[in-house]
């Protein structure tokens, strides 16, 4: 989002609020409290799960720097819908709800980036539902592991490494499978030689035959779209 911005709202918005940090598994906003402020990570990742009312809580997207955390909330003044938690060391800004709203309303450029985020995370939701509906289960498997990691992973002389202590229960239910066709499905990529898998660490040792088993052409903007958005 913060992209979107030009440089002097970038700036100005990066110096509001109190400055934080949190170390890796921390909860920064919970599901159900109220909603006081939001977060603006500078470092770091995080994740957004869900508590379901069946006991299982569901991943719904990861998050970083050039995010907004919590806005929806404020904005409709309603109690928290999701938990937020770091996967990795975070620094962020915390800022009151009321400092938000004033200086939302004093910068227009950032009302317009705040609506083209969640224009983008509604694009982005109904997509993981149409290939839901649609898509074999290990093309999704491998469509979602190849997003996360080129967008959270990081290059090394492995491959690829995805190490923000996600659960594989966690990329199972962002992907939208069971546990059980989600452990099949890596287990099947990794006697193909493309990843392993290790305790809440995922190697990809070959990104572009992940792609091809997702299905996914990383030429077409669509793709570089959507590992980009």
């Amino acid at each position: 989002m913060l992209g979107l911005l030009g440089a002097s709202t970038g700036d100005a918005l990066l110096d509001l609020g109190t400055p934080v940090t949190y170390r890796a598994r921390q909860t920064v906003l919970r599901q159900g409290e109220p909603s006081h402020h939001v977060v603006i990570p500078l470092t770091g990742t995080l994740k957004v799960v869900v508590d379901t009312e069946f006991g299982r809580p569901v991943l719904l997207a990861l998050r970083g720097p050039g995010d907004i955390l919590g806005e929806l909330s404020v904005f409709e003044d309603r109690r928290r819908s999701a938990n937020v938690q770091t996967c990795t060391p975070v620094r962020a800004n915390l800022v009151g709800k009321a400092q938000f709203t004033e200086f939302l309303d004093r910068h227009p450029d950032l009302w317009r980036a705040v609506a083209s985020s969640l224009s983008t995370r509604l694009h982005w939701a109904n997509s993981r539902r149409a290939e839901i509906l649609s898509c074999p289960a290990p093309m999704r498997v491998g469509r979602v592991l190849a997003e996360i990691v080129r967008r959270h992973g990081r290059p090394s002389c492995e491959g690829w490494i995805l190490d923000l202590s996600l659960t594989q229960a966690e990329i199972a239910s962002l992907t939208g499978v069971a546990l059980s066709t989600f452990e099949k499905t890596t287990q099947r990529l990794h006697r193909l030689g493309v990843l392993r898998s290790e305790y809440r660490r995922i190697v990809v040792a070959d990104l572009g035959a992940l792609l091809r088993f997702g299905k996914l052409d990383e030429t077409d903007p669509q793709v570089l779209k959507r590992f980009r958005s």
